[in-house]
């Protein structure tokens, strides 16, 4: 039941008052009476996540028909996903980091690789979104700024560059649109946020990936999580290539695995030739699976990005060696193959990179057969090296006097 002046007045004019300590005008708004009898008008809403209670004002200064004029108008503010405060402070309307962050993943992030949108869409859930809620974003200054990222520095300085550079994009995005004039983030040079990422240097040598190789052949994880590793290590894919891939991208009769631009980092199409070393591994998934061969715990989608790394990440922590990551098997194997013989431009094409200069331009050939005959010969050298790891093994636990390698 609506609120009326009848009852207001009424209420005011009593000395002594054991009603509702609240009236409800419906739609948020309420008249919250104190047990001294002050009135006063407010607008209970949940905004950016939060519940909000803004106060609109006091009763009689403030008219039961003003109140509601003004809460008309923070409906309107709130259904637009503006803040309804502004209604009170009279201020021209502000564009929120939230408004930008919004505008960007679906007008951008939406249009990129699904793994590119899986990383911004986490870095704007756990760091943009609670940042400066209910703000100018262009009056946000750099101090502010700069105070935010070294709280996230604290913790992880790599992640507070990353976040520099994300937030950069989005809101320089919003400034090509014309939604901004321009922020003070403008003042600050990434490299003064946190640390960032150094360039990967690590070489895995044969007898370390062939550890590597018999730890995730004894591990408890699935049969596709394990061949999605053992094939990334023998083809020096970008594990996204791989672990997207779907039963069409293989062409079983002629040896062929073809990468689609959608899954391609830089949106090229890759080909790779399918080894022999790697054909019974993808016989045997073709045999489980009917479309994605890398499911996660749907069968209709891949394995997460994040459950393939808890899963290297767990592996790691079981083992003594030097730190290392699923990437550096692209580096490790560009290296072996090319200290077995195979040309540069064959290394090159094996990772799926672009050839430079004129070359990209004119020259599409993939090299196939020199492919294959690279990756036949580092999967020789590799399981070679395993049979060695697992005899050495062997000699080790026949002889208690064994107790480091030579």
């Amino acid at each position: 039941m609506s609120i009326t002046d009848k009852q207001l007045k009424a209420i005011v004019k009593q000395t002594n008052y054991d009603g509702p300590a609240e009236l409800n005008d419906g739609e948020g708004l309420i008249a919250k009476i104190s047990p001294k009898i002050n009135i006063t008008f407010q607008y209970r809403c949940r905004f950016n996540g939060k519940n909000k209670r803004i106060r609109i004002g006091k009763y009689p200064v403030t008219t039961l028909k003003k109140a509601r004029h003004i809460h008309k108008r923070m409906l309107e503010l709130k259904d637009e996903g503006r803040n309804p405060q502004i209604a009170l402070t009279g201020e021209t309307d502000f564009v929120t980091l939230k408004y930008c962050l919004d505008f960007w993943l679906e007008h951008k992030v939406l249009h990129l690789r699904e793994g590119t949108r899986v990383l911004y869409r986490s870095f704007a859930n756990n760091y943009f979104y609670p940042a400066f809620p209910d703000v100018d974003v262009e009056r946000v200054t750099a101090r502010e700024w700069m105070q935010w990222f070294d709280a996230i520095a604290k913790k992880n300085p790599k992640t507070a560059n990353a976040a520099f550079s994300k937030i950069r994009s989005c809101l320089n995005f919003c400034k090509s649109k014309f939604i901004l004039n321009g922020t003070h983030l403008e003042k600050i040079r990434q490299q003064d946020v946190g640390s960032p990422s150094v360039v990967g240097d690590r070489v895995l040598a044969l007898p370390e990936l062939a550890r590597v190789w018999i730890a995730i052949e004894r591990s408890k994880a699935s049969t596709s999580t394990k061949h999605l590793h053992l094939m990334t290590m023998m083809w020096g894919n970008r594990l996204s290539e791989l672990r997207c891939a779907r039963r069409d991208h293989f062409d079983m009769v002629n040896d062929l695995w073809t990468v689609p631009p959608e899954l391609s980092k830089m949106g090229n199409t890759i080909r790779r030739p399918i080894p022999k070393s790697i054909k019974p591994m993808l016989e045997r998934l073709m045999n489980i699976f009917d479309d994605y061969l890398f499911p996660g715990w749907s069968l209709q989608k891949p394995i997460t990005i994040s459950a393939a790394n808890l899963y290297i990440r767990r592996l790691r922590d079981s083992m003594t060696l030097n730190h290392w990551r699923t990437h550096d098997f692209r580096r490790s194997i560009s290296t072996i193959c090319s200290e077995l013989g195979t040309m540069p431009h064959v290394t090159e094409k094996m990772l799926g990179h672009e050839l430079i200069g004129v070359m990209s331009i004119y020259n599409k050939h993939d090299w196939l057969r020199e492919q294959k005959d690279a990756y036949n010969q580092f999967g020789d050298a590799l399981f070679a090296q395993v049979q060695m790891e697992l005899e050495y093994e062997h000699l080790a636990c026949a002889s208690p006097f064994i107790h480091g390698r030579v």
